[in-house]
């Protein structure tokens, strides 16, 4: 736009003063309704202005990465002290809120537990390919709870299998459809901060984030995969935009900092332009009209009644959503639920110690997963339960201080014990890799790893995985199915016999028969407890018709006539 003022020489009426400041009043009001960007970015993003879907993603591309300065690695530190700093002063700290770390003084080092030392986290971890010190993605983080992180992806956690204090963050299996490995599920009040970082990461390094591993590697436009993009997407929703992620935001902008900005903060909802419903509108860099508070569309997970406990003899579940419509889908063996699990119908009974998982589906939209586990005390047709919990599988079962540990030269076998099941890590026989991590031990050809009980027998095993692998597992006894054990054994040993490479295990769920031993001798009428058959079939009374080894409340014992 461009305005011309012609001015007699040296006349300086009254008229032409009102006019001059008339004109320059207007010139400066339309030069400022042109230039106004959200958060005072001014034109920072005219460039993309209306641009549509992957035009408007590549523009953004071209804007954010032209204008990204380049910090150091080293330079991070000082550098959080402008974009990382709570009202007291102290570091903001991402996964946990049980810290209270002084800039600098408290940076990187050793440490043995939470709270001793922050580190520069990487939320897209290196591991898979992203730049070093992009200070976008590279946030302040307690050292311990990051180590517990390690490169596993982020995710919404099933089971835990560590939580940081307060429950803050959770390490564990997924229950996000679409992946079912061990994910690190951060914060309700950050979700949405990493979701846009990692719509920034998609879009800052359109040229080559497709070319990365773990949840990316798809193609240019969309280089996430769909169950971590979907989840990011309603992370953003449910957690939107705060006046904290916008100062960091332009904290981040500033010269002596790195210089650009993340979109998806400036924009609200932006990922909808980009990939989503808004795809085919264009984009108005001054004249926004939002997406950040289009509703989310979720389902609702579904219910059980009664909820998990313990129960004798059995008991009958009803599932439930308050979605109109939705299918629930459910399994009972320790598997994910998907739309190719059992159809919920009507009460289920339960006989067995059993997890009941169960989703909740409508129009291709899943639900978060429901979990419960139900304890029978009594009966049953196996007198089979599962250890409680997941038995993490790292340096703290087996007391390995001082983080991730890469023991080619150590002999000695790892042993470690939680609720009566003794796990041993051995070198192996002509061996010379292992590594013993906070979040995973990893499995070389030559390793061996023994699962033991001192008495009663495993009837099954669950491995829990921290990537995935195309290795697979051998064992001295039973069945091998995936990373799923069956038989009947006090001891398994497992081993890898196919080449080069590991298996990275961060845990196993295991099946242990209830019938761990004599309990004692009772003569005839003694006991009013209900007694079954080593089958599971329940006697009538107390009074079997001859003598025999027999189970009354979870333990064998032996009848006399």
């Amino acid at each position: 736009m461009y305005f011309y003022l012609y001015l007699q020489p040296k006349t300086k009426t009254s008229m032409n003063r009102r006019l001059f400041s008339l004109l320059t009043a207007f010139i400066l009001t339309a030069t400022i309704a042109v230039a106004q960007g959200p958060n005072n970015s001014g034109t920072y993003y005219e460039d993309a202005n209306g641009k549509k879907g992957e035009a408007l993603k590549t523009a953004l591309y071209n804007i954010i990465k032209n204008k990204k300065k380049s910090p150091s690695y080293d330079d991070l530190l000082e550098l959080y002290k402008i974009t990382d700093t709570r009202p007291d002063g102290k570091v903001r700290d991402w996964y946990s809120n049980a810290t209270s770390f002084t800039h600098i003084k408290d940076k990187a080092g050793s440490y043995k537990k939470e709270g001793d030392v922050y580190n520069r986290e990487h939320t897209v971890p290196q591991s898979w390919g992203p730049p070093k010190a992009d200070i976008v993605h590279v946030v302040p983080a307690d050292g311990y709870v990051n180590n517990r992180r390690g490169n596993l992806p982020l995710g919404e956690v099933g089971t835990a299998t560590y939580e940081s204090a307060n429950g803050y963050s959770k390490l564990g299996s997924c229950k996000t459809s679409g992946y079912s490995g061990t994910v690190f599920e951060p914060n309700d009040e950050v979700k949405g901060d990493l979701a846009r970082i990692y719509f920034y990461m998609a879009t800052c390094y359109e040229d080559n984030a497709k070319n990365w591993s773990g949840v990316f590697g798809g193609t240019k436009y969309q280089p996430m995969q769909k169950w971590a993009f979907d989840m990011m997407v309603r992370w953003s929703k449910l957690d939107p935009v705060d006046e904290v992620e916008i100062a960091r935001n332009n904290a981040i902008a500033r010269s002596d900092v790195q210089g650009n900005r993340n979109p998806f903060v400036d924009y609200p909802g932006l990922e909808d332009y980009v990939w989503g419903s808004k795809k085919e509108e264009a984009f108005s860099y001054d004249n926004y009209t939002g997406g950040g508070d289009t509703p989310i569309v979720t389902v609702a997970a579904p219910t059980f009644t009664p909820g998990e406990g313990t129960f004798d003899e059995s008991v009958e579940v009803s599932m439930s959503t308050t979605t109109a419509g939705a299918t629930i889908y459910y399994t009972t063996d320790l598997t994910e639920p998907t739309t190719s699990s059992k159809v919920y119908e009507s009460p289920i009974t339960i006989t067995t110690t059993t997890t009941l998982k169960a989703i909740a589906v409508k129009d291709d939209i899943s639900s978060y997963q429901t979990i419960a586990t139900y304890t029978i005390t009594t009966g049953g047709t196996g007198g089979e339960s599962p250890v409680e919990g997941l038995i993490a599988l790292n340096s703290d079962l087996f007391g390995v201080s001082g983080g991730p540990t890469f023991n080619s030269n150590i002999t000695d076998d790892f042993v470690g014990t939680e609720n009566g099941v003794t796990i041993t890590y051995s070198l192996g026989t002509g061996g010379n890799n292992r590594y013993c991590s906070s979040s995973q031990i990893r499995l070389y050809q030559k390793n061996r790893l023994t699962i033991a009980v001192a008495s009663g027998t495993i009837t099954g095993l669950e491995f829990q995985l921290a990537s995935e692998t195309s290795k697979k597992l051998s064992a001295s006894t039973g069945s091998v199915s995936g990373v799923t054990w069956t038989g009947n054994a006090q001891s398994v040993t497992f081993n890898v016999n196919d080449g080069s490479g590991n298996m990275q295990l961060s845990g196993v769920k295991v099946t242990l028969s209830n019938a761990t031993g004599i309990d004692g001798i009772v003569e005839k009428g003694k006991s009013e407890a209900p007694i079954y058959t080593l089958s599971g079939q329940r006697l009538r009374g107390s009074k079997p018709m001859k003598s025999g080894v027999f189970v009354r409340e979870g333990k064998k014992i032996v009848l006399r006539r």
